[in-house]
């Protein structure tokens, strides 16, 4: 007998969708692409992918990524009363160690992220919520909507090669003058961004697609989980002089 999600479709009836089906289908049609995702996750393959695309912008941003780190921990070592031979020596062994981490970092953290994360909402979804999603469900979620952040850092990525800074965001925050970029509410809209919104709300359908629940139960948790990591994330990159 098959089971009937939050959208009122048989999971076990559901339409099967080629990669790239699913992948344009996270942001026209997402209940529909999710239904899918749940019977047949297939999250490996749209995973490599990810990574790859990562890789990439990794390499081409590089250059911009190294300068602006080096910039941030001077002044904290400037502000820790460092001697300019001792900056340059921390400097020089923290380039070595980038230049072999860098990339190895892209791959492990993608990994941890994909894998962490849809246990997070497995928990929220089943334990709080009262779903019945699968870990390998919520996994398939958690990758292909991915994709949509993704594709909002590569259009974003010839903005910042040409503007020469990562400081690249389609938020409320662009309004605000460089002057306040360090301040906490231009931290906090800075990651209120089009792209984000838009995963979330993909994120809230796939929940209730793979836990069998309605969307309208769904997304006020998901929305205070995110405001709250939003503000602490703000928060503590403030602290840390980010």
């Amino acid at each position: 007998m098959s089971e009937i999600n939050a959208n009122g479709n048989s999971t076990a009836e559901a339409k099967d969708m080629s990669l790239l089906s699913r992948i344009i289908g996270v942001f026209v049609s997402p209940a529909a692409t999710f239904n899918a995702i749940a019977a047949k996750p297939k999250w490996l393959v749209p995973g490599i992918i990810l990574i790859i695309i990562s890789l990439g912008t990794t390499y081409l941003l590089s250059p911009i990524i190294s300068v602006e780190q080096r910039q941030k921990a001077v002044e904290q070592m400037e502000k820790r009363g460092m001697e300019q031979e001792q900056i340059d020596e921390a400097m020089a062994k923290s380039e070595q160690i980038m230049k072999i981490s860098l990339y190895p970092t892209v791959v492990i953290s993608s990994i941890i992220m994909f894998v962490l994360t849809a246990a997070i909402w497995l928990f929220f979804g089943n334990v709080v919520l009262g779903g019945k999603a699968k870990f390998e469900q919520l996994l398939g979620v958690v990758v292909y909507r991915a994709f949509i952040p993704t594709v909002g850092m590569l259009i974003k990525a010839p903005l910042m090669i040409s503007q020469k800074t990562m400081n690249i965001h389609f938020s409320l925050a662009t309004f605000m003058p460089d002057s306040a970029k360090d301040t906490f509410l231009y931290k906090v809209l800075a990651q209120f961004e089009l792209f984000n919104i838009w995963a979330i709300i993909a994120l809230c359908i796939g929940i209730a697609v793979c836990a069998k629940l309605p969307t309208k139960k769904v997304w006020p948790l998901v929305a205070i989980i995110y405001v709250i990591w939003f503000l602490a994330s703000a928060g503590l990159a403030g602290l840390l002089g980010q």
